[in-house]
């Protein structure tokens, strides 16, 4: 580009000097005759083309020529120049883009993770407070329940307790021994010429002992577990006696080891002969 503009303006340079060369030369001879025109325009460019090719310098349609590339060249530089700016720009908007949507995306997170810290808070203390609900209800509903259990096992004990009878037969009591369950009562009837009365050492430690009157039915009612030997006063010699084994027999070793004798150790042999075949 610089070469052609040299070129142009080396041409340009030798037309004036020629037109002024042959401006003073007329104007020197001072005749008409001897002035000389101007070239023409043809014979201007004829002779800056012979000038040309005496400096050994290109041709104006060499110049243009060159020309013509150098501008083609520069505007392919400037076009990929534009195009390198424009993939740099771009590039500059995604990596932006993108940065942008990192930073959303921190503060998403960050946000979605502080909403779950916040429920989970929540949760927890709902199921404290629901928790603490629930116990208070089931220690109601323990205490009702434990008030209602009470109730209906003395119902149960009344509804399923028995009644055993035992009947005096001349000089014996019928049956001899009886086994019942705790809460359970014993009759005795047809004692017109009877009583019953429990035998002291021969009944479960801490249980009451009974006597009933001459000639009377009597019931008692048993609740402790264990042996219970009894008999007829008037009538104990002559062996009338009886046994009642309540719930199991706790008390066997006792009546084993209590050294009994006459008829209240018979009455001991019939008592363990029951307890240990139970």
């Amino acid at each position: 580009m610089r070469h052609s503009r040299s070129i142009i303006t080396l041409t340009i340079i030798i037309a004036i000097a020629i037109f002024v060369v042959a401006a003073v030369s007329s104007f020197i001879s001072g005749t008409s005759d001897h002035y000389e025109r101007p070239s023409s325009p043809d014979e201007v460019l004829e002779k800056m083309t012979e000038a040309a090719e005496t400096t050994g310098e290109t041709t104006p349609s060499e110049a243009k020529t060159e020309t013509s590339e150098e501008v083609s060249q520069a505007a392919q530089q400037e076009a990929e120049a534009l195009e390198s700016n424009a993939q740099e720009e771009v590039l500059d908007n995604t990596n932006e883009a993108v940065e942008s949507a990192i930073e959303s995306a921190k503060e998403t997170s960050k946000s979605v993770s502080e909403r779950a810290n916040e429920a989970i808070a929540a949760a927890e203390n709902s199921a404290a407070e629901g928790r603490a609900d629930a116990e208070a209800r089931l220690a109601a509903v323990e205490k009702e329940a434990g008030i209602a259990e009470a109730a209906a096992e003395v119902e149960q004990a009344t509804v399923e307790s028995k009644n055993h009878t035992v009947t005096a037969q001349g000089l014996i009591y019928n049956p001899l021994v009886v086994t019942i369950a705790p809460g359970d009562s014993v009759s005795w009837t047809n004692m017109s010429t009877h009583n019953t009365e429990s035998l002291e050492g021969l009944i479960p430690e801490g249980a009451e002992m009974w006597v009933s009157k001459m000639s009377e039915n009597y019931t008692h009612t048993f609740t402790q577990e264990g042996i219970y030997l009894y008999k007829c006063t008037p009538h104990f010699g002559a062996g009338m006696g009886g046994v009642i084994i309540v719930g199991e027999p706790v008390n066997l070793e006792q009546i084993k080891n209590s050294g009994a004798k006459g008829a209240a150790k018979r009455l001991v042999k019939k008592a363990v002969q029951a307890a240990e075949a139970m």
